[in-house]
């Protein structure tokens, strides 16, 4: 491969090599188990679950009771906002060209963002987009999806000069939090760039744009309560994974993972790592839109346990994960940081895949008890891996607050974080 093509070329080729990867696993369905995916026989299950529910409604149906049109008689377990597909027409019958539509317009926001200039950076832009949690959120036509796609455009509207576009970026949070509740996490991203007004103005129309949203989902949240499915075992992550073996469960392991993080986030504000880095101008576009991924993954890994479908927002992490360690004007410790990072976001994306994958080849014949014994005990190895990464994003969290609340209060003059 010439690793001198121009930057464009090497963007085109990220583009046919994840088309190739996707077609491969489209045309062949079986490969799915080899990359820790399970297919279940049919494409877009979760997408398939949402329409049903619409389906539900149409004919008279409680769409938050156990559902007979879809197959796996899945209860809706969203905010009432999905419920309003069925106004623009669409069934079950849309669900294929559904899901194609959604995966292509996935795909299409993050190549949006990727953009290669070497063949490492290339490799790894590959590693992550081909993922297999981000497989498996295409496969299943996940409704994350929906919510990337929303997202997607928050940064570029923060990082443009039309004052109005800002907004937009608000707007576009509050509506990603009313369709998946946990994107709340996302209005971290709001301090970024402007002075102490800019900032109190954007944070005042947050707040309230948020608390309107949280009065409007409150009843699907109570409805929804007892419905949520636990998430545990391989492809999921979350604090609240590792508190269930010593035997913490619900409020209890929720509120210790938030004590826990408000910890890692104090020794990171007490240490020097980040003092003396001034962002360059240029790199505000992928130091925010690190912020904007890292603030949801952390937020949901602190919070509970989740899906693996929500590792999708780690695309957002690559391209700084990439860069930083190799930019010279940036503090060793700053720069090590990065590195660490890098290095722990491939197992924590790899190795349930991996796992999956090594069963599903060598342990043919065994018994399914002897297997989910194997899987538990791999998860639970696993998990010192996921918490030192989620410790390093607080670390880069915790650096982006503390900016934002030193221009809040008077003390920096100019954008914060860059």
């Amino acid at each position: 491969m010439n690793a001198d093509l121009p930057p464009r070329r090497w963007g085109w080729l990220l583009v046919a090599a994840v088309a190739v990867y996707a077609m491969a696993l489209a045309v062949f369905p079986a490969l799915l188990r080899y990359v820790g995916v399970s297919h279940y026989g049919h494409w877009f299950l979760d997408g398939y679950a949402i329409l049903a529910a619409n389906d539900a409604v149409s004919v008279g149906l409680d769409p938050w009771a156990p559902n007979v049109l879809d197959p796996l008689g899945r209860p809706h377990v969203y905010s009432h906002w999905w419920l309003h597909l069925r106004d623009l027409g669409l069934t079950r019958s849309h669900h294929l060209a559904g899901g194609i539509v959604l995966g292509l317009g996935f795909l299409a926001a993050v190549f949006s963002r990727l953009r290669p200039r070497s063949a490492g950076e290339f490799g790894w832009y590959l590693a992550v987009v081909c993922a297999s949690p981000v497989v498996l959120a295409i496969e299943r036509a996940n409704n994350d999806l929906v919510v990337f796609i929303v997202l997607a455009p928050v940064v570029p509207c923060l990082l443009s000069e039309q004052r109005g576009l800002h907004w937009v970026a608000v707007a576009l949070v509050a509506i990603a939090t009313a369709l998946k509740f946990y994107p709340a996490a996302a209005a971290l991203i709001l301090l970024a760039g402007g002075d102490a007004r800019t900032l109190r103005r954007r944070l005042l129309f947050g707040g309230l744009a948020l608390a309107l949203v949280a009065v409007n989902v409150a009843p699907d949240l109570v409805r929804i309560a007892g419905l949520l499915p636990r998430a545990e075992g391989l492809m999921t992550f979350g604090s609240a994974n590792i508190f269930a073996a010593i035997g913490l469960r619900g409020s209890m392991a929720t509120g210790t993972g938030l004590v826990a993080a408000a910890l890692i986030a104090a020794v990171f504000l007490r240490s020097r790592i980040f003092a003396g880095w001034k962002l360059r101008t240029e790199d505000r576009g992928e130091w925010w839109s690190f912020i904007l991924g890292a603030a949801l993954l952390a937020g949901c890994f602190f919070s509970g346990s989740s899906y693996g479908y929500r590792w999708v927002f780690a695309i957002w992490l690559a391209p700084l994960l990439w860069r930083l360690p190799r930019d010279p004007t940036a503090p060793a410790g700053v720069r090590k940081l990065a590195r660490v990072t890098a290095v722990l976001l491939v197992p924590v994306l790899w190795g349930d895949a991996i796992f999956g994958g090594a069963m599903a080849w060598l342990a043919a014949g065994t018994p399914a008890a002897t297997v989910e014994a194997w899987s538990d005990r791999f998860f639970l190895l696993e998990q010192p891996i996921t918490w030192a990464f989620f410790a390093c994003l607080l670390g880069f969290l915790a650096h982006f607050a503390r900016e934002g609340w030193r221009v809040l209060s008077g003390r920096t003059v100019g954008p914060s974080a860059g």
